[in-house]
Protein backbone atom coordinates (compact mmCIF):
# COMPACT_ATOMS: atom_id res chain seq x y z
CA UNK A 1 0.00 0.00 0.00
CA UNK A 2 1.30 3.09 -0.70
CA UNK A 3 0.56 5.04 2.52
CA UNK A 4 1.32 8.43 2.08
CA UNK A 5 -1.13 8.40 -0.77
CA UNK A 6 -3.93 7.20 1.37
CA UNK A 7 -3.00 9.28 3.51
CA UNK A 8 -3.83 12.68 1.93
CA UNK A 9 -6.11 11.20 -0.20
CA UNK A 10 -8.06 10.10 3.73
CA UNK A 11 -7.55 13.97 4.76
CA UNK A 12 -8.77 15.37 1.61
CA UNK A 13 -11.91 13.65 2.39
CA UNK A 14 -11.97 15.30 5.52
CA UNK A 15 -12.63 18.35 4.04
CA UNK A 16 -9.80 20.50 5.73
CA UNK A 17 -7.54 20.68 2.88
CA UNK A 18 -6.90 22.63 -0.02
CA UNK A 19 -5.58 22.31 -3.53
CA UNK A 20 -2.60 19.27 -2.16
CA UNK A 21 -0.46 18.39 -4.94
CA UNK A 22 2.40 20.87 -4.96
CA UNK A 23 5.32 19.70 -2.05
CA UNK A 24 4.86 23.91 -1.91
CA UNK A 25 1.85 26.50 -1.34
CA UNK A 26 1.77 29.73 -2.60
CA UNK A 27 0.40 32.30 -0.29
CA UNK A 28 -0.51 35.61 -2.17
CA UNK A 29 -0.95 38.76 -0.24
CA UNK A 30 -2.98 42.03 -1.33
CA UNK A 31 -0.71 45.29 -1.38
CA UNK A 32 0.34 46.22 2.26
CA UNK A 33 -2.35 48.85 3.91
CA UNK A 34 -1.79 49.83 7.11
CA UNK A 35 -5.32 51.16 7.75
CA UNK A 36 -6.68 47.16 6.92
CA UNK A 37 -4.45 46.13 10.29
CA UNK A 38 -4.22 48.85 12.68
CA UNK A 39 -2.98 46.20 14.98
CA UNK A 40 0.19 46.78 13.41
CA UNK A 41 -0.23 50.39 11.64
CA UNK A 42 2.76 51.11 14.39
CA UNK A 43 5.32 48.56 13.28
CA UNK A 44 8.30 50.26 11.65
CA UNK A 45 8.03 49.38 7.72
CA UNK A 46 11.71 50.52 6.68
CA UNK A 47 13.25 47.48 8.86
CA UNK A 48 14.65 45.38 6.09
CA UNK A 49 12.02 42.48 7.57
CA UNK A 50 9.10 44.79 7.02
CA UNK A 51 10.29 45.83 3.05
CA UNK A 52 10.67 42.31 2.45
CA UNK A 53 7.08 41.69 2.79
CA UNK A 54 6.19 44.69 1.64
CA UNK A 55 8.13 43.91 -1.83
CA UNK A 56 6.61 40.39 -1.88
CA UNK A 57 3.14 39.45 -2.97
CA UNK A 58 3.49 36.07 -2.78
CA UNK A 59 5.39 33.60 -1.09
CA UNK A 60 6.21 29.82 -1.03
CA UNK A 61 6.07 27.31 1.81
CA UNK A 62 7.09 24.18 1.75
CA UNK A 63 7.84 21.86 5.12
CA UNK A 64 9.33 18.18 4.77
CA UNK A 65 11.38 15.76 6.90
CA UNK A 66 14.80 14.02 7.11
CA UNK A 67 14.99 11.03 10.06
CA UNK A 68 17.25 8.54 10.86
CA UNK A 69 16.19 5.17 9.95
CA UNK A 70 14.29 6.33 6.99
CA UNK A 71 16.19 8.47 5.08
CA UNK A 72 19.42 7.79 6.28
CA UNK A 73 21.65 6.07 8.57
CA UNK A 74 23.75 7.55 10.74
CA UNK A 75 26.79 5.59 9.71
CA UNK A 76 26.67 6.16 6.09
CA UNK A 77 27.51 10.17 6.00
CA UNK A 78 29.33 12.17 8.60
CA UNK A 79 27.19 14.35 10.90
CA UNK A 80 27.68 17.82 8.19
CA UNK A 81 27.11 15.65 5.45
CA UNK A 82 23.80 14.78 6.76
CA UNK A 83 22.93 18.27 8.19
CA UNK A 84 23.40 19.68 4.30
CA UNK A 85 21.62 17.48 2.93
CA UNK A 86 18.51 17.84 5.32
CA UNK A 87 19.04 21.88 4.06
CA UNK A 88 18.99 20.93 0.46
CA UNK A 89 16.28 18.12 0.14
CA UNK A 90 14.25 21.24 1.11
CA UNK A 91 15.08 23.52 -0.69
CA UNK A 92 14.98 21.83 -3.59
CA UNK A 93 10.81 21.86 -3.11
CA UNK A 94 11.54 25.75 -2.84
CA UNK A 95 13.74 26.20 -6.15
CA UNK A 96 11.64 23.97 -7.92
CA UNK A 97 8.58 26.15 -8.01
CA UNK A 98 10.79 28.90 -9.43
CA UNK A 99 11.00 30.60 -5.17
CA UNK A 100 14.17 31.97 -4.12
CA UNK A 101 14.26 30.68 -0.95
CA UNK A 102 14.83 33.34 2.20
CA UNK A 103 13.96 31.83 5.56
CA UNK A 104 13.53 28.61 7.72
CA UNK A 105 12.29 27.34 10.45
CA UNK A 106 13.50 23.99 11.96
CA UNK A 107 12.78 21.65 14.38
CA UNK A 108 15.25 19.22 15.05
CA UNK A 109 14.68 15.57 17.55
CA UNK A 110 18.97 15.02 18.94
CA UNK A 111 20.18 11.62 20.16
CA UNK A 112 22.39 11.49 22.34
CA UNK A 113 25.24 13.51 21.23
CA UNK A 114 28.91 15.27 21.96
CA UNK A 115 29.25 18.42 21.77
CA UNK A 116 31.60 18.41 18.63
CA UNK A 117 28.72 16.13 17.11
CA UNK A 118 26.23 19.15 17.64
CA UNK A 119 28.70 21.28 16.02
CA UNK A 120 29.16 19.01 13.15
CA UNK A 121 25.14 19.67 12.45
CA UNK A 122 25.14 23.05 13.04
CA UNK A 123 28.36 23.38 10.14
CA UNK A 124 26.36 21.48 7.96
CA UNK A 125 23.30 23.53 8.75
CA UNK A 126 24.80 26.64 8.66
CA UNK A 127 27.18 25.99 5.76
CA UNK A 128 24.12 25.38 3.23
CA UNK A 129 22.27 28.19 5.05
CA UNK A 130 24.93 30.97 3.84
CA UNK A 131 25.74 29.36 0.27
CA UNK A 132 21.73 30.08 -0.62
CA UNK A 133 21.33 33.10 1.76
CA UNK A 134 18.78 31.81 3.98
CA UNK A 135 18.49 32.66 7.53
CA UNK A 136 16.48 30.17 10.48
CA UNK A 137 13.45 32.36 12.41
CA UNK A 138 12.32 29.54 14.23
CA UNK A 139 11.66 26.33 15.83
CA UNK A 140 12.11 23.62 18.11
CA UNK A 141 14.59 21.30 19.94
CA UNK A 142 13.77 18.19 21.29
CA UNK A 143 15.31 15.30 22.42
CA UNK A 144 15.25 11.70 20.99
CA UNK A 145 15.91 8.40 19.97
CA UNK A 146 16.79 8.86 16.57
CA UNK A 147 18.06 12.32 14.74
CA UNK A 148 15.57 13.75 12.99
CA UNK A 149 15.23 17.52 11.02
CA UNK A 150 11.54 18.82 10.46
CA UNK A 151 12.16 22.23 8.35
CA UNK A 152 9.88 24.48 6.81
CA UNK A 153 11.34 26.48 3.80
CA UNK A 154 9.80 30.21 2.95
CA UNK A 155 10.77 31.57 -0.25
CA UNK A 156 9.75 34.64 -2.60
CA UNK A 157 8.12 34.48 -5.81
CA UNK A 158 9.75 37.37 -8.38
CA UNK A 159 7.53 36.06 -11.33
CA UNK A 160 5.18 32.77 -11.85
CA UNK A 161 5.43 29.91 -9.77
CA UNK A 162 6.28 26.49 -11.34
CA UNK A 163 3.95 23.99 -10.34
CA UNK A 164 2.80 20.75 -10.88
CA UNK A 165 -0.42 21.34 -13.41
CA UNK A 166 -0.03 23.45 -16.35
CA UNK A 167 0.67 19.72 -18.46
CA UNK A 168 -0.78 20.07 -21.88
CA UNK A 169 -1.20 17.82 -24.97
CA UNK A 170 1.78 17.09 -26.68
CA UNK A 171 4.33 18.92 -23.96
CA UNK A 172 7.52 17.55 -24.18
CA UNK A 173 8.95 16.30 -21.09
CA UNK A 174 12.70 16.64 -20.28
CA UNK A 175 15.18 16.28 -16.98
CA UNK A 176 18.25 17.95 -16.18
CA UNK A 177 21.92 16.09 -15.74
CA UNK A 178 21.99 12.75 -15.42
CA UNK A 179 19.35 10.16 -13.10
CA UNK A 180 20.60 6.81 -11.81
CA UNK A 181 23.25 7.88 -8.97
CA UNK A 182 21.95 7.73 -6.13
CA UNK A 183 20.13 4.44 -6.20
CA UNK A 184 23.53 3.03 -7.41
CA UNK A 185 25.15 4.82 -3.89
CA UNK A 186 22.09 3.59 -2.01
CA UNK A 187 22.84 -0.03 -3.12
CA UNK A 188 26.32 0.32 -2.30
CA UNK A 189 25.63 1.58 1.09
CA UNK A 190 23.23 -1.78 1.45
CA UNK A 191 26.09 -4.10 0.50
CA UNK A 192 28.88 -2.08 2.32
CA UNK A 193 27.85 0.39 4.58
CA UNK A 194 30.09 2.91 3.66
CA UNK A 195 30.86 5.80 0.40
CA UNK A 196 33.52 8.05 -0.37
CA UNK A 197 32.53 11.65 -1.79
CA UNK A 198 34.35 10.53 -4.94
CA UNK A 199 32.19 11.68 -8.50
CA UNK A 200 30.09 8.51 -8.32
CA UNK A 201 28.45 8.90 -4.99
CA UNK A 202 28.28 12.50 -4.90
CA UNK A 203 24.39 12.93 -5.77
CA UNK A 204 23.54 11.07 -2.89
CA UNK A 205 25.76 12.39 -0.36
CA UNK A 206 24.77 16.36 -1.55
CA UNK A 207 22.40 16.48 -4.21
CA UNK A 208 23.16 19.49 -6.97
CA UNK A 209 19.66 22.11 -7.27
CA UNK A 210 19.88 23.93 -10.58
CA UNK A 211 18.41 26.90 -9.42
CA UNK A 212 20.15 29.35 -11.96
CA UNK A 213 18.92 26.78 -14.76
CA UNK A 214 15.25 26.81 -13.04
CA UNK A 215 14.93 30.51 -12.51
CA UNK A 216 15.70 30.72 -16.52
CA UNK A 217 13.32 27.97 -17.86
CA UNK A 218 10.30 28.99 -15.47
CA UNK A 219 8.82 31.70 -17.83
CA UNK A 220 8.23 29.49 -20.24
CA UNK A 221 7.88 25.71 -18.86
CA UNK A 222 4.14 24.19 -17.97
CA UNK A 223 5.09 22.50 -14.90
CA UNK A 224 8.21 21.21 -13.18
CA UNK A 225 9.07 18.67 -10.48
CA UNK A 226 12.07 17.26 -8.70
CA UNK A 227 12.68 14.10 -8.54
CA UNK A 228 12.70 12.83 -4.95
CA UNK A 229 10.96 9.61 -5.62
CA UNK A 230 12.30 8.64 -9.27
CA UNK A 231 11.02 10.25 -12.72
CA UNK A 232 8.93 7.54 -12.64
CA UNK A 233 6.75 8.36 -9.62
CA UNK A 234 7.24 12.18 -10.79
CA UNK A 235 6.04 11.41 -14.17
CA UNK A 236 2.69 9.23 -12.59
CA UNK A 237 2.44 12.36 -10.21
CA UNK A 238 2.01 14.87 -13.52
CA UNK A 239 -0.09 12.65 -15.09
CA UNK A 240 -2.41 12.07 -12.16
CA UNK A 241 -2.72 15.79 -11.37
CA UNK A 242 -3.05 16.55 -15.35
CA UNK A 243 -5.33 14.10 -16.53
CA UNK A 244 -2.95 13.05 -19.16
CA UNK A 245 -0.63 9.99 -20.48
CA UNK A 246 2.73 10.74 -21.04
CA UNK A 247 5.00 8.42 -23.82
CA UNK A 248 8.34 7.83 -23.78
CA UNK A 249 10.63 7.55 -26.41
CA UNK A 250 12.34 4.68 -27.01
CA UNK A 251 15.79 5.48 -25.75
CA UNK A 252 13.95 6.70 -22.51
CA UNK A 253 12.63 3.07 -22.23
CA UNK A 254 15.91 1.31 -22.78
CA UNK A 255 16.36 3.31 -19.01
CA UNK A 256 14.52 0.82 -17.80
CA UNK A 257 17.28 -1.90 -18.10
CA UNK A 258 19.45 0.27 -15.69
CA UNK A 259 16.68 1.16 -13.47
CA UNK A 260 17.95 5.05 -13.48
CA UNK A 261 14.27 6.39 -13.90
CA UNK A 262 13.41 4.21 -10.41
CA UNK A 263 16.48 6.23 -8.56
CA UNK A 264 15.20 8.71 -5.94
CA UNK A 265 16.91 11.42 -4.18
CA UNK A 266 18.27 12.86 -7.27
CA UNK A 267 17.03 16.59 -7.09
CA UNK A 268 17.10 17.16 -10.72
CA UNK A 269 13.80 18.80 -12.32
CA UNK A 270 11.80 17.33 -14.50
CA UNK A 271 9.64 19.64 -16.57
CA UNK A 272 7.57 19.94 -19.90
CA UNK A 273 7.30 22.66 -22.41
CA UNK A 274 5.87 23.19 -25.60
CA UNK A 275 6.95 21.98 -28.79
CA UNK A 276 8.05 25.79 -30.29
CA UNK A 277 10.05 25.94 -27.04
CA UNK A 278 12.81 23.29 -27.91
CA UNK A 279 15.66 25.15 -29.32
CA UNK A 280 14.81 27.93 -26.84
CA UNK A 281 15.62 25.60 -24.36
CA UNK A 282 18.32 24.31 -25.99
CA UNK A 283 20.20 27.60 -26.14
CA UNK A 284 19.67 28.31 -22.55
CA UNK A 285 21.24 24.85 -21.88
CA UNK A 286 23.99 25.22 -23.72
CA UNK A 287 25.00 28.72 -21.98
CA UNK A 288 24.81 26.56 -18.72
CA UNK A 289 26.44 23.91 -19.92
CA UNK A 290 23.81 21.97 -18.17
CA UNK A 291 23.15 18.41 -19.86
CA UNK A 292 18.84 17.86 -20.81
CA UNK A 293 17.67 14.07 -20.78
CA UNK A 294 14.80 14.42 -23.37
CA UNK A 295 12.38 12.15 -21.92
CA UNK A 296 8.82 11.84 -24.20
CA UNK A 297 5.98 13.83 -24.46
CA UNK A 298 2.41 14.26 -23.50
CA UNK A 299 -0.22 12.67 -24.57
CA UNK A 300 -4.27 11.55 -23.97
CA UNK A 301 -3.24 8.56 -23.59
CA UNK A 302 -0.48 6.98 -21.67
CA UNK A 303 0.03 4.07 -18.57
CA UNK A 304 1.30 4.31 -15.43
CA UNK A 305 5.09 3.37 -14.96
CA UNK A 306 5.53 0.89 -11.95
CA UNK A 307 8.29 2.82 -9.13
CA UNK A 308 10.52 1.60 -6.77
CA UNK A 309 8.76 2.99 -2.92
CA UNK A 310 12.26 4.87 -1.90
CA UNK A 311 11.12 5.67 1.67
Amino acid sequence: MDKERFFIQSLIKQGVTKKLGDDGVVLAFDTWNATQYPNISNINTNTPNAKYLKAHKQLVIASDGFCEGIHFRREWLSLKDIAKKAMLVNLSDIIAMNAIPKYALLSITLPNLLAFEILEIVQGLAYIAKKYNVVFIGGDTTSGQNLAFHLSIIGALESKPLLRTGLQNKDLLYHTGKVGQSLYALKWLLRSGKISRSKRFLRFIEPTLREKFIYKVASFAHCGIDISDGVYSELNHLSTLNHLGIKLHKKSRLSQLSRHFLSGEEYELLFAIAPKHKHKLMRIAKSMRLHIQPIGYASKRGKKYKTLLWH
